[in-house]
């Protein structure tokens, strides 16, 4: 596990996820969500940050930090939201109506303001994650690594996962520069690789680990990969804790890839 990690964490109902661009300033409580956006298209181009909490969890989104004389305007859906002027907005209990597209305007005195990296907003039921997704590119090297992280929170029985790198496959979604062979690694609290899995009984006709990934991505509304890929996929339960994905190039090249984490309903 490398020494020096980027951990981003992103809270809901059952787990909590993490996920770059988004940068975590403190560890969340339970039952609420605390992100921090990039500079965005003011800067740089960065792709919108997605996102599905519970309804009735507090949301806290942080804008970026660009010293002293800026203002913060906040907007939803492109409307300034009336009364909030600081680096932080705040949702106190998550509703249906909350969902949109947010962003942060920032400015200084006889300048146009730019925006940060928008945020996606979705409102789910209280009972479940459906998914999360981040594109990234990596490259060779430490630095040149994907870091995220999530914690499962406890419950009557482990949360069964599905956590993949697609690389080669966005090929497939006009990606140019798809990545060619990604890397999946996950840790758990202590630094140690993660590599718990499902017993399926040898029974002739029974359920192997390749049809019951398959059924369950169905399930999750996952777009099928083709056979024979080197996109990294891992299907596993995770008992309560707080874990670590790293996904890093595996021959030395440089390539998007796209990292998703399913809840399997």
């Amino acid at each position: 596990m490398p020494k020096s990690l980027r951990f981003f964490a992103l809270t809901v109902l059952a787990a909590t996820f993490a996920t770059t661009p988004l940068r975590a300033q403190s560890t969340p409580a339970a039952g609420e969500t605390t992100l921090t956006l990039d500079l965005g298209f003011g800067i740089r181009a960065v792709p919108p940050a997605r996102v599905t909490v519970p309804a009735g969890e507090q949301l806290r989104v942080i804008a970026p930090d660009l010293g002293e004389g800026f203002d913060y305007i906040w907007t939803k859906n492109g409307r300034a939201l009336a009364g909030v002027t600081s680096r932080v907005l705040t949702l106190t209990r998550v509703a249906s109506t909350d969902a949109g597209t947010y962003a942060c305007l920032y400015s200084k005195p006889n300048t146009l303001p730019a925006p940060s990296q928008s945020l996606v907003l979705g409102v789910g039921p209280t009972d479940r994650l459906l998914n999360l997704s981040t594109r990234q590119l990596i490259s060779p090297g430490p630095d040149g690594a994907l870091v995220s992280g999530f914690v499962v929170a406890a419950g009557a029985s482990p949360k069964k996962l599905i956590v993949r790198a697609v690389g080669p496959s966005l090929s497939l979604f006009g990606v140019t520069n798809p990545h060619r062979a990604p890397v999946l690694r996950l840790y758990d609290s202590a630094g140690k690789l993660y590599e718990n899995g499902f017993v399926y009984p040898a029974v002739v006709g029974g359920p192997t680990y390749e049809s019951d990934l398959a059924d369950s991505l169905a399930r999750c509304g996952a777009f099928p990969l083709p056979a024979g890929t080197r996109d990294a996929v891992v299907m596993m339960p995770f008992v309560a804790g707080s874990y670590t994905v790293q996904v890093t190039s595996g021959d030395g090249s440089s390539g998007i890839v796209l990292l998703e984490i399913y809840e399997v309903p």
